[in-house]
């Protein structure tokens, strides 16, 4: 399974600083933007897996990268982090194609199970992406079967040729 690299995109110098620490501690690669004209430019230059965007960016809004990387097919998990609990806020930040969204001051621990949730949630894509081909996969009726089924299904399969 490979590393998640995760952009961390706030103004804040201290909340960034804070930010950039834990997603390191936590096992995660790092990119980091000060603005939300970096924040586009290393998105278009760098895979990357989850995005942490301050909804109220410099230069380019967390609002308008998300509208950007979808009309780009390019879409991330994205959790924007915001001052604002209003309603109508938070509906923007959804319709423009954000994931999640996480109230200032972030709660680090709710934030890191936020992010370990993506990440067993993308870890299993992978799983069903690299095992979409096999041979179990291809059999009829295997729509009930879930990505680690059918991961065992071939490993069992694989003992029986040996």
């Amino acid at each position: 399974m490979k590393t998640l690299t995760i952009l961390v995109s706030e103004n804040d110098l201290l909340a960034r600083m804070t930010l950039e620490r834990s997603v390191v501690q936590w096992g995660y690669q790092l990119v980091s933007a000060e603005d939300g004209e970096s924040a586009r430019e290393l998105l278009r230059s760098r895979s990357v897996d989850i995005c942490l965007l301050d909804s109220d960016l410099p230069k380019v809004s967390g609002i308008e990268i998300c509208k950007w990387l979808r009309t780009n097919g390019r879409m991330p998990y994205v959790i924007l982090i915001t001052g604002s609990e209003r309603p109508e806020e938070i509906q923007a930040g959804y319709e423009a194609g954000a994931s999640d969204y996480v109230t200032k001051p972030c709660d680090l621990k709710y934030l890191r199970r936020r992010i370990a949730t993506v990440a067993e949630k993308l870890s299993r894509q992978e799983l069903w992406l690299d095992h979409a081909d096999s041979p179990v996969a291809k059999k009829p009726g295997i729509a009930g079967l879930s990505p680690l089924d059918i991961y065992l299904s071939d490993l069992r399969l694989m003992r029986r040729k040996t």
